[in-house]
């Protein structure tokens, strides 16, 4: 699978260059929803990761959007620091 974010940044775009594309493909978002989805800190539902596919010019079975959270280390409880 492919990060789309790397994608985006291979192609020298800006995130309201890829909303744009993403438009074209009759899916509506913003500079802040391109954000949060490449950072993980929103989930992109299948018709968002297929138009994203698409205005890359990439299969949708392809992308990934990358973690929804941070990972969490062995044996380090969630939330506590090091």
């Amino acid at each position: 699978m492919v990060r789309i974010r790397d994608l985006r940044l291979i192609r020298g775009w800006t995130m309201q260059q890829l909303a744009d594309r993403i438009g074209e493909q009759g899916v509506s978002i913003t500079e802040a929803g391109i954000s949060n989805v490449e950072t993980g800190g929103k989930q992109a539902s299948e018709r968002l990761l297929t138009a994203w596919a698409k205005a890359l010019g990439i299969e949708p079975m392809n992308v990934w959007h990358g973690p929804l959270r941070k990972p969490v280390e062995r044996g380090v409880p969630v939330g506590a620091s090091k």
